[in-house]
């Protein structure tokens, strides 16, 4: 009996559509950032991992792992 693989599923899939702009203001609310900010860290994350030799779905997890600490790193409380 073989395991069936899940394709992966990005749970920021929709910033890749026309959706883009309501995950962004739901983001931008749950980490207390602007929309601009959410989606500005998005292209840029995108943008530097596209140019790695990785296939579709490895680049895809690389770019959530890194937004994901991009938005987590929003969170936390910064101190001076």
């Amino acid at each position: 009996m073989t395991k069936h693989q899940q394709a992966y599923h990005s749970p920021f899939a929709a910033m890749l559509t026309r959706d883009r702009f309501a995950l962004a203001t739901r983001l931008a609310a749950q980490y207390h950032l602007d929309e601009s900010q959410v989606m500005f860290a998005y292209l840029q994350i995108t943008a530097a991992v596209a140019e790695s030799g990785k296939t579709v779905t490895a680049r895809q997890r690389e770019i959530d792992r890194r937004f994901q600490a991009f938005l987590d790193d929003a969170a936390t409380p910064k101190t001076l």
